[in-house]
């Protein structure tokens, strides 16, 4: 039931995304040509770059949501990773062509403008772009989705570029249109700082990286709550996507059976499942410890030995 409503949820914040980004486009690009700002078609380019990625995770939910297979056995998560790095990568471009038409028009003799509306559309596209990064973060946070939460991303710096196209309006309207390179270099900066952060996370998906600095401690807390479980020896996770994969080890009393030890791991499993909503699979296993039961605490079957 909640992978059917993340789903929902997700298709509506990609479609809202991509009729919000496609509005913005064309009053951003309206008013470029008209007044002649090449600093709203800057912006009017990162508008139509949120629609291009945006229509991708539409493509990588459909993959990441089917089932493992023979030939993925873990599944299709990581095309969200894929996403998130293609998100990453168009607006890198994009950023950099904007920066290189902010040096050509920084090198170019400086005019004043007495048009205000670059300025009132720079202040609606921080707008719009602030309620689709907080719409974007409020859905990857709840789905678990790293694409979503890199188009958030985008969206934010998509607000930072805006408010330099406010702020080079005024200086423009007051004569100061060398103010358009400069404060456009900055953004260009902070941009990239924000996206390259996303990206790294993407390439850590993408290699396994562990999990383990989130999920260690309620992992470990839930599984020695469990009767006849001594210690956690052992803890690997991982990201795929919206979910987790774990392998952990417990060493289990030395007296305990291997039908009773294989109980303990059935309800450590069981336990984790509940605790930790995002865990796809668990796979537990078991060793020995010393004997800190009484023996006639189990059925008295075969004691097990070393066990992986």
């Amino acid at each position: 039931m909640k992978d059917n409503y993340c789903a929902t949820c997700i298709r509506k914040a990609v479609w809202f995304t991509i009729w919000a980004s496609l509005l913005l486009a064309l009053l951003q690009s309206l008013v470029g040509f008209v007044a002649g700002s090449k600093a709203c078609l800057a912006i009017a380019i990162q508008s139509a770059a949120n629609i291009i990625t945006a229509a991708s995770v539409l493509i990588t939910q459909k993959v990441s949501s089917k089932d493992a297979d023979e030939h993925f056995p873990f599944g299709y998560g990581k095309a969200e990773y894929v996403a998130a790095g293609f998100t990453c990568i168009v607006f890198s471009v994009v950023t950099l062509a904007v920066t290189w038409s902010a040096v050509e028009q920084f090198m170019q003799s400086p005019m004043a403008s007495l048009d205000f509306s670059p300025f009132l559309v720079a202040v609606a596209s921080i707008i719009g772009n602030e309620i689709i990064y907080h719409y974007l973060r409020c859905v990857a946070l709840h789905a678990k989705s790293p694409s979503i939460m890199a188009n958030a991303w985008a969206s934010r710096a998509d607000s930072y570029a805006s408010g330099v196209v406010a702020v080079c309006s005024l200086g423009a309207w007051w004569g100061l249109s060398r103010l358009d390179g400069v404060a456009t270099l900055i953004v260009a900066a902070l941009i990239i700082k924000v996206l390259y952060g996303v990206f790294i996370e993407a390439i850590q998906g993408l290699l396994d990286k562990s999990v383990n600095d989130k999920y260690g401690d309620i992992i470990e807390n839930t599984a020695m709550t469990v009767p006849g479980v001594i210690m956690l020896r052992r803890l690997k996770t991982l990201r795929t996507g919206r979910t987790i994969f774990a392998e952990l080890e417990i060493l289990v009393e030395s007296g305990c059976s291997i039908k009773d030890a294989h109980g303990i791991g059935a309800q450590v499993r069981e336990k984790l499942k509940a605790a930790v909503p995002e865990l796809d699979d668990v796979v537990v296993t078991f060793r020995p410890g010393k004997s800190a039961c009484k023996k006639n605490d189990f059925s008295g079957n075969e004691p097990i030995g070393d066990m992986i």
